[in-house]
C-alpha cells in the first residue's frame, strides 16, 4: 500500500513539474514570438530588442540590446521614454502587473549601458488621488547609465552621466514629514549629477562616488531654482533662502531609512553658505511634530565661508573663513520636546574676519575667535558706530547713548549652561577682558528720556533666568565718558587709564539659597595721571537696591579736571588735589555718606560762557574763599544727594563728589558771589572815596 502511494505521489510530482516546465517553455515561447506584438499594441512604447529570455519558475526575465520610444511623446497623461540599454535583467518580476497596469513590481533590476530620457506624466489630482510610485523595486544596479529625467512641464529632475548605482533593499515613501526613501546599503558613481529636490532647490555636483562604504560629492552645491524676489512672494512659510557651495563632502557608514538618517563621520570641504532673509514675517503653518530623527558621531567643516544677506542683498553678518567640529550630534522624538531640539557631546568652531550688521547705529567686527562648548575667546573686537555724534545725536528721538569699543581679548572660560523649565541655566566660572578701549558719549541736546535708569543690582535682579558670573575681570583697559551739553564748549570728558576690575558673584538672583552679594573691586588712573581705588558692593536680593561704594584718588592734578568742568561749570582750576576720599552708601532714593579732600596751591579761574576768556576781578574775589593749603588729614564733610531715577547710577555717583567738592574745595557759594559783585564794586568805591577823603584830611592838618 505504502508503495503504490508512493508510487502515486511520484506520478503526480513528476507531471506537475513536467507541466511547469512545459508552461515556461511555453509562455518563453510565446514571449518571445507574441510579445512584441503586445508590446506593440496594449502599451504606449514602442520597444525593440535583439534577444529576450524569460523564466517562469523565477520570474526573471533579460533582454540585450533595447530600444525604447514613446508613440505619443505630447501624451502627458503617461510616462515618456526614450533611449536604448545593452542589456536589462529583471528578477521577481509581476508580469501581469507590468502588462495590465505599466507597474513594474521585481526583486531586483540590473541596467548595463542605460542611455534613458524619461518625461513623467503628469501628477494626479483630487483628494483620493494619490501618485502611485512608478516602481517597487528592492534591488537596483544600474551600469555606465546616462539619463535625464524630466517633470511633465519640461523642466530638469533629475541627470547623471557615467552613473553606477547599486541599491540594496529600497523602498520608497510618500510621507512629506519622511525622506522620500529607505534603503539597507548602496554603491554610487557618476558625473554631473543634478536633482531637484523641492520647488526651491536643486543639488548638483560634477561627481559622486562610493570607496570602502565612503560617499564623496565634489563640487557640490544646493542652489535656488528661482531668485529671490520669487521666492519672497510664493514661499511665504519659509524665513531664508539657502545657497551653499562645497568643494567636497563626504559621509563614512551613512544610513538611510524612512524616519532616520545617520552617518559616522562627515566632512565638508571648502564650503560657501550665502543665506538671505526676508524682512517680512513667515506664514506660520500647523504642522505635527516630527518623528524624523538624525544622529552622527562626527561633522567637520574645513575654511567655510558664511553669510547672512538682507532683502537688499547687503551683509548683516559674514565670515572670512571658519573650522568647525560637532561631536555626538542627536535629534529624536525625545530631544524634540526640549526648548532646544538636540543634543550634542561636544562641540568647536574657530574662524577669521567676523562681520555683523548690529542695527541701526552699529557694526561689530572680530579678527578671530574659538569657541567650544566650555570656553569661548574672542580677538580684536571692535564695536563702532556707523554714524558721527551729530549725526546720531539728529537721529536718536531722545537722550541716549553712543558707544565706541574696542577690545584686544575677550575670554569666557569654564562656560555650563543648560535649560530648566524651558529657561536658560548659565554658570560661568571666568570672564576676562583684556585692553579694552571703551568711548561713552552722551549729548543733553535730545529731550531727556523719562524712562527710569535701573540700578545694577536691580538690572540684573530682572534677568528672568539662573545667571552667574563667579569672576570678571577687566585687565589694563581704557574708559572715556564724554557729555555734551546745549550750553557747553565741546563736550565734557572724564578718563580712567589701566583700569583693572574685579567683580565677584555678579547674578541674577535666581538660584535658590545661592550667594547673591557682588563686591568690585577697581584699581586705574583717573585723567590719566592719578592712582585711583574704588570699592562697590552691592545685593541683588535687596529689594531696596542698597549699594555702598568707597574710594581715594591721589596726586591729581586740577588742570586734569578741567577738561570736565569747564563745559559745565565754566570754571578752571590750577594747583595739585593731593588726596581725594569718599564713603558713600545709598539706595534707589538717596546717597550720602563721608567726603574730604586734601590739596595745595589750587586756584580757580572763572570763564565767560561766551569767550571762554578768564573774568579777572570775579576769580580774585573767588580765590580770597578758596583754601588754597588745606591740612594733611583735613576735617571730612557730609554728602547727601537725592537719586533722579532718569539718571544713571554713575549719575548719582557724580553728583556726590560734586556735592563734596563745593563743601570742602569751596567755602561760599560762586554763584551768590556773582550776584553780589557790583555790591562788591561799589563797596571797594566808596572804600577808596574813604580813603581818599582821609588822606586830603591828613594834608590840611599838616598844613
Amino acid at each position: 500500500m505504502l508503495k503504490k502511494l508512493l508510487k502515486i505521489t511520484a506520478i503526480v510530482l513528476g507531471s506537475v513539474l513536467i507541466l511547469i516546465v512545459l508552461l515556461n517553455i511555453g509562455f518563453s515561447l510565446w514571449l518571445k514570438y507574441k510579445l512584441p506584438d503586445y508590446l506593440k499594441t496594449k502599451t504606449p512604447y514602442e520597444i525593440t530588442y535583439e534577444s529576450l529570455n524569460v523564466e517562469i519558475l523565477s520570474g526573471s526575465i533579460s533582454a540585450n540590446q533595447i530600444k525604447i520610444k514613446t508613440k505619443q511623446p505630447n501624451n502627458l497623461e503617461t510616462i515618456a521614454l526614450d533611449g536604448s540599454l545593452d542589456n536589462l535583467n529583471i528578477s521577481r518580476l509581476s508580469i501581469i502587473e507590468f502588462l495590465r497596469n505599466n507597474q513594474i513590481e521585481a526583486n531586483s533590476i540590473k541596467l548595463i549601458n542605460p542611455n534613458l530620457k524619461v518625461r513623467l506624466a503628469n501628477p494626479r489630482t483630487g483628494k483620493n488621488k494619490k501618485n502611485p510610485n512608478p516602481f517597487t523595486i528592492k534591488n537596483i544596479e544600474i551600469k555606465k547609465g546616462n539619463i535625464e529625467v524630466y517633470k511633465s512641464e519640461n523642466t530638469k529632475f533629475f541627470s547623471a552621466s557615467n552613473f553606477d548605482l547599486d541599491v540594496k533593499n529600497l523602498s520608497l515613501n510618500q510621507n512629506p514629514d519622511e525622506l522620500p526613501f529607505a534603503l539597507d546599503g548602496y554603491k554610487i558613481s557618476a558625473n554631473q549629477f543634478y536633482a531637484q529636490i523641492s520647488d526651491v532647490y536643486s543639488l548638483n555636483s560634477s561627481e559622486l562616488k562610493t570607496v570602502n562604504g565612503e560617499l564623496t560629492i565634489n563640487d557640490f552645491e544646493l542652489k535656488p531654482l528661482i531668485d529671490f524676489k520669487n521666492w519672497e512672494q510664493n514661499f511665504k512659510t519659509q524665513k531664508t533662502l539657502y545657497d551653499i557651495k562645497s568643494k567636497s563632502i563626504s559621509f563614512n557608514d551613512l544610513i538611510f531609512n524612512k524616519t532616520k538618517l545617520s552617518f559616522k563621520n562627515a566632512q565638508v570641504i571648502d564650503p560657501i553658505f550665502i543665506l538671505q532673509n526676508r524682512d517680512s514675517k513667515i506664514v506660520r503653518q500647523n504642522k505635527e511634530k516630527s518623528n524624523f530623527n538624525i544622529d552622527f558621531e562626527n561633522f567637520d567643516i574645513k575654511n567655510g565661508q558664511f553669510s547672512i544677506l538682507r532683502p537688499n542683498g547687503k551683509k548683516s553678518l559674514s565670515l572670512a573663513k571658519f573650522d568647525a567640529n560637532l561631536k555626538g550630534f542627536l535629534m529624536d522624538e525625545e530631544t524634540s520636546k526640549n526648548k532646544i531640539p538636540f543634543t550634542y557631546k561636544d562641540y568647536k568652531v574657530s574662524g577669521n574676519q567676523f562681520f555683523y550688521d548690529a542695527g541701526k547705529y552699529y557694526n561689530m567686527d572680530l579678527s578671530s575667535f574659538e569657541m567650544t562648548s566650555q570656553n569661548i575667546d574672542l580677538k580684536n573686537f571692535k564695536l563702532k558706530p556707523k554714524v558721527s555724534r551729530a549725526e546720531f545725536v539728529r537721529m536718536i528721538p531722545m537722550e541716549n547713548d553712543l558707544f565706541d569699543i574696542s577690545a584686544n581679548r575677550v575670554q569666557l572660560l569654564g562656560l555650563n549652561w543648560k535649560f530648566e523649565n524651558d529657561k536658560p541655566n548659565i554658570n560661568l566660572k571666568n570672564a576676562k577682558l583684556t585692553n579694552v578701549d571703551a568711548n561713552i558719549f552722551r549729548s543733553k541736546i535730545p529731550k531727556d528720556n523719562p524712562k527710569e535708569k535701573l540700578l545694577y543690582s536691580k538690572l540684573l535682579r530682572t534677568i528672568k533666568f539662573p545667571l552667574i558670573i563667579e569672576n570678571l575681570n577687566l585687565i589694563q583697559s581704557k574708559l572715556v565718558y564724554e557729555e555734551d551739553t546745549p550750553d557747553s564748549h565741546g563736550p565734557g570728558k572724564v578718563i580712567f587709564t589701566n583700569f583693572n576690575m574685579d567683580v565677584k558673584n555678579l547674578n541674577s538672583n535666581k538660584q535658590k539659597g545661592g550667594n547673591t552679594k557682588v563686591p568690585i573691586m577697581i584699581n586705574c588712573k583717573f585723567m590719566d595721571v592719578s592712582p585711583m581705588k574704588v570699592n562697590w558692593n552691592f545685593n541683588t536680593a535687596d529689594m531696596r537696591d542698597n549699594f555702598t561704594i568707597g574710594g581715594s584718588i591721589h596726586n591729581l592734578p586740577a588742570v586734569d579736571i578741567n577738561p570736565f568742568i569747564k563745559p559745565y561749570l565754566n570754571v578752571s582750576a590750577t594747583g595739585t588735589i593731593t588726596s581725594l576720599n569718599f564713603d558713600f552708601k545709598g539706595n534707589n532714593d538717596i546717597m550720602n555718606g563721608k567726603f574730604r579732600i586734601a590739596h595745595k596751591d589750587l586756584k580757580v579761574s572763572l570763564l565767560d560762557k561766551k569767550t571762554r576768556e578768564k573774568k579777572k576781578f570775579l576769580s580774585a574775589v573767588v580765590n580770597l574763599v578758596v583754601r588754597k593749603d588745606s591740612k594733611q588729614f583735613p576735617e571730612s564733610v557730609d554728602v547727601y544727594v537725592e537719586r533722579n531715577k532718569e539718571r544713571s547710577f554713575f549719575n548719582l555717583f557724580w553728583k556726590g563728589i560734586e556735592d563734596g567738592l563745593k563743601k570742602t574745595l569751596i567755602s561760599i557759594n560762586v554763584d551768590k558771589v556773582k550776584e553780589n559783585v557790583e555790591d562788591v564794586k561799589e563797596t571797594v568805591k566808596e572804600t577808596k572815596k574813604k580813603i581818599k577823603e582821609a588822606k586830603n584830611n591828613i594834608a590840611e592838618k599838616k598844613k
